[in-house]
């Protein structure tokens, strides 16, 4: 039985991932390099160390050590934290996952994003926070989602994963948690590494609730 549900917070919890995409493209744009905002939701999870990587490689480029910085600086400064919202519905669900579970947050995203977040929607709700700022490597790796196990002191199989991206799929798998989710970013094919995938948060609401001891 589980005692802990872990979210992501881009795209589970938040329905943020155009804003971070479209500041992404902006960034590296004035860095020179032209992209999508499907080319962020594909390696989206990862923190801004493993973006501006993958974004470069994916261009035939290498980063010089000051592109790490300016680029995920410029990017921080573009982005609109008051944009950011919760997807309708999810702050009544997880006050009433709280009373049963433990929850915990697993984001990519910065301390700042994250904090900003907490602090305007989700204060008192989760124990536990990682973000991309706290880990040496972020999603695909398992170690954002080990980390969270660690801090919850449980071990993973008590615990589950709601991820919306490949690469958070991958890193759940990796850390051995059981993992669903939801289709917000990308089609449901694309998610089919997860044990279950909902194509809405309508859908995956109905699913946490029924979690919940009657």
């Amino acid at each position: 039985m589980f005692k802990a549900i872990i979210f992501d917070v881009d795209g589970v919890l938040v329905d943020s991932m155009r804003f971070h995409a479209d500041a992404w493209a902006e960034a590296f744009r004035e860095a020179g390099i032209s992209i999508k905002r499907e080319d962020i939701y594909e390696i989206e999870g990862g923190n801004n160390r493993g973006i501006v990587t993958k974004i470069f490689e994916k261009v035939g480029k290498t980063p010089e050590t000051e592109d790490f910085e300016s680029i995920s600086r410029r990017k921080q400064e573009i982005l609109d934290l008051g944009l950011l919202k919760p997807f309708e519905g999810m702050v009544g669900c997880l006050k009433e996952l709280n009373k049963s579970f433990h929850l915990a947050m697993v984001s990519g995203s910065s301390r700042l994003v994250v904090g900003t977040v907490i602090e305007n929607f989700f204060s008192d709700i989760f124990e536990v926070v990682v973000t991309g700022s706290d880990v040496e490597n972020g999603k695909p790796s398992p170690e954002p989602y080990l980390k969270g196990v660690e801090k919850l002191s449980l071990l993973e199989e008590e615990c589950m994963v709601v991820e919306n991206a490949p690469m958070g799929i991958e890193a759940a798998k990796a850390a051995g948690l059981y993992c669903v989710a939801v289709a917000s970013t990308l089609g449901p094919e694309r998610l089919q590494h997860a044990d279950l995938v909902f194509e809405n948060h309508a859908a995956l609401f109905e699913y946490l609730k029924s979690l919940v001891p009657d």
